[in-house]
């Protein structure tokens, strides 16, 4: 969030606050870790359902709620329709590079592409061998990726469907999963494990200072820095993970749960609706863009809080379609009036 509030010319001496862009990749890495783990024991069309209905009715709501408030804010660029309707299928970015249509209706949101796609790759390889050979399918996409790059050939279309850019963080995760699930028997899987935890995270590091967008590369140390961070976070991810069983404390996970489902409203609702209410109030109001981005945050947030409690509710009703449907379709329209029992008067 930082990263798009203070990363603009009008708050450019806070310049540290470009490296927010990471943010991403550690998305990738927990989507990786989290996915493999929903996969575990679980049929595919449950995990599905599940990932359908945590991401895309929430989805919905805020792009359209972004495309009214665009047309609704003075002096905002109008979001045209087939930017609204390319977005709503998540698959924007995708659907734009095969029809050459205009940009997403929030830029952030070409990660929602990636992750969609992550979760298709992934079904398609569950749903043709088996959960238990998803470590061939990680061993796979990572030389994939690697060849990809070696031959020049990652910035065609077609290979970057693979996202041969993005697949070491989710490789990192799945087989982080996959070592924490302690399943691995044999001597040599396990091993297999680590070697491939250790390449994806090296690979990784190679990758991302060619990778860098020029606008966030101010100065030559910037590749050196997001190496030194790479590098913090596939150290300190893998010790998070193994110090989280020593977490009991209800309160505490309750919390980092709140948190957590936060992370979703948050990022659907801070940049496009984010950056056009702080523009149009600092604007209003002749007020620094610094000073009132800070105390939006805060008001996002809230607003996020709230947005997580709704979704929560909807996400229920949601899984729990089927049953609800059928008690409202035995319930009777109009409820039976209890019979008037009238005491009798004792003379």
């Amino acid at each position: 969030m930082n990263y798009h509030y203070f990363s603009v010319p009008e708050s450019s001496a806070i310049h540290w606050y470009r490296y927010g862009n990471l943010g991403v990749q550690l998305f990738f890495i927990i989507s990786g870790f989290v996915i493999f783990q929903s996969l575990e024991g679980k049929p595919l069309k449950e995990f599905l359902k599940g990932r359908f209905i945590r991401l895309f009715p929430l989805f919905w709501i805020i792009c359209t709620l972004t495309y009214i408030i665009s047309h609704l804010v003075p002096n905002t660029n109008s979001l045209n329709f087939w930017q609204y309707l390319s977005s709503m299928t998540m698959l924007g970015d995708t659907v734009n590079g095969l029809t050459g249509l205009h940009s997403l209706i929030d830029p952030s949101y070409w990660t929602l592409n990636v992750e969609l796609i992550f979760y298709i790759l992934i079904s398609f390889f569950v749903y043709f061998f088996s959960y238990e050979k998803l470590r061939h399918f990680l061993i796979g996409w990572i030389i994939l990726s690697g060849l990809s790059f070696a031959l020049h050939i990652d910035q065609n279309f077609f290979i970057n469907l693979a996202l041969v850019r993005h697949a070491s963080y989710f490789i990192f995760g799945s087989t982080l999963a996959l070592i924490w699930s302690n399943k691995t028997k044999d001597f040599i899987s396990y091993y297999i494990n680590w070697i491939l935890l250790a390449t994806s995270a090296a690979f990784s590091i190679y990758l991302i200072p060619l990778s860098l967008p020029t606008y966030t590369s101010i100065n030559p140390l910037d590749a050196e820095i997001v190496i030194y961070l790479h590098l913090l976070f596939f150290i300190t991810i893998p010790l998070l993970v193994y110090f989280s069983k020593y977490v009991k404390n209800k309160y505490f996970i309750r919390v980092f749960m709140i948190i957590g489902g936060l992370t979703y409203p948050l990022y659907l609702l801070h940049q496009k609706i984010g950056n056009t209410l702080i523009n149009y109030t600092t604007n209003k109001l002749n007020i620094p863009w610094n000073k009132f981005a800070f105390i939006f945050e805060i008001f996002i947030l809230i607003i996020s809080y709230f947005v997580y409690v709704q979704d929560s509710k909807l996400r229920f009703w949601l899984r729990n379609y089927n049953s609800n449907w059928n008690i409202l379709k035995n319930k009777p329209l109009i409820e039976p009036i209890a019979p008037l029992i009238i005491p009798e008067v004792i003379l």
